[in-house]
């Protein structure tokens, strides 16, 4: 049975950041806290979580221009080239990551000094470089809010909000890996409602798309209609056909998931599972995990042992050799839940940036779950295992039980900058 195994504090404090998983390791790429402050020439920040240990670390890449390599010293003293040409990717939210071929690819996403961007940025994590891709074809509009996802060795993106028309798409581009080439899907049949921040999986060939938000004065996109900043929520799965690019609107079975957005979704044993959102019609946050199963076309709740993550949106959830990373994001206040805000940075509106990390094991061994037993048992520092159990319990042991409940100390902090979309 599916449990929650591990629960740590202390990890990069981001929201509406991006990730992916590489071998053994998650690299989490950008996002913003309310709690940190950023310069102009900031470049995307990398942090990676060592999923046999569980611990973060935040690097720092270095760019190659026109076949030359530039440190993150280089970039800091070059004032004269702006972003060296596109070659270092600025920090930024909304925007979406995928793997291909062992790299993590970067598209879209914003910030409030240089507002969208297209551009597609390749991270090698094996030489921890940066390099922008060089592309043909029918670039996509600047958006955040976006979706993508990879499928016979191309990315699909779906939706999200074009900055300089101020609307919202749903329109489906690819981009070719092979030749580096972007085009617009000619789609058959009535596309998913216009909206960002949904999600969007993947399984057989078949692009999944749910929840997200819209407005109520609809797309827009035109110098003479304005948005209303009414929420409009759209609550029906829908798929996209890769082959085909035929749209469908699939009759669900089941416990129905309301409308929501920046929640998350991943991908394991052939079935879509989802959890938290947000939905602001009616200021709830979510913690439920659903589940779709596309051979019965039903959604189910799916009850998980363990300490469940607290409500949130705008998080991370990463798949890496049958389990599921989740960190980050943001919950409303804890002070209105608990009266204790130890830990968490409130941002002006109310909302706490979240730096912790949840690990659910869908096949715990007996080891594990006999681990998870004995710290549940403690009543000792975390700090005190080795000494305290030294034989009790071999080293080996003690280390694994260690790394599971010892905080990291890379979650950021700093001055309240202002709340974004999402």
């Amino acid at each position: 049975m599916a449990t929650w195994t591990v629960h740590l504090e202390g990890g990069p404090r981001r929201v509406n950041h991006a990730a992916v998983c590489v071998g053994s390791r998650i690299y989490s790429f950008g996002g913003y806290c309310s709690g940190e402050v950023t310069e102009d020439k900031d470049p995307l920040d990398v942090h990676v979580l060592d999923t046999e240990n569980f611990r973060w670390l935040r690097i720092y890449p270095n760019y190659v221009l026109e076949k030359q390599f530039y440190t993150q010293t280089d970039f800091d003293q070059n004032d004269e080239v702006e972003k060296m040409d596109g070659a270092v990717p600025y920090q930024r939210y909304g925007h979406t990551a995928v793997e291909y071929d062992g790299k993590a690819y970067i598209w879209g996403g914003r910030n409030d000094d240089y507002g969208a961007c297209n551009l597609m940025h390749e991270y090698d994590p094996k030489q921890n470089v940066w390099r922008k891709v060089n592309v043909d074809g029918f670039v996509p509009p600047s958006r955040d809010g976006h979706t993508a996802v990879v499928w016979n060795n191309q990315m699909y993106i779906f939706g999200g909000f074009e900055e300089d028309t101020q609307r919202f798409s749903q329109e489906t581009y690819v981009f070719n890996f092979a030749t580096n080439t972007w085009r617009e899907l000619a789609t058959k049949n009535s596309p998913p409602m216009w909206r960002d921040f949904h999600t969007a999986s993947v399984i057989d060939g078949v692009m999944y798309i749910f929840g997200g938000r819209s407005d109520h004065a609809g797309q827009v996109g035109d110098e003479h209609l304005f948005h209303t900043t009414q929420d409009l929520y759209d609550d029906t799965l829908m798929a996209l056909d890769l082959s085909t690019g035929e749209w469908t609107k699939l009759e669900v079975q089941g416990s129905r998931p309301g409308g929501r957005r920046s929640h998350s979704t991943w991908v394991y044993a052939g079935k879509m599972y989802m959890f938290g959102g947000y939905l602001g019609t009616k200021n709830v946050h979510y913690n439920e995990l659903f589940c779709y199963n596309p051979k019965s076309t039903t959604w189910t709740v799916i009850l998980v042992r363990g300490n469940y993550p607290t409500a949130r949106r705008r998080h991370c959830s990463v798949v890496s050799n049958g389990k599921v990373y989740l960190f980050g994001g943001t919950m409303p206040n804890p002070l209105a839940c608990s009266g204790n805000v130890s830990g968490y940075h409130v941002s002006p509106n109310g909302l706490s940036d979240l730096s912790d990390l949840h690990v659910l094991d869908f096949s715990p061994s007996l080891k594990q779950l006999a681990i998870r037993s004995v710290i549940h048992d403690l009543k000792i520092p975390s700090t005190s295992i080795f000494g305290s159990l030294e034989y009790e319990i071999p080293q080996d042991l003690r280390y694994e039980m260690y790394c599971q409940v010892t905080p990291n100390n890379v979650a950021s902090g700093g001055n309240h900058r202002s709340e974004q979309s999402g």
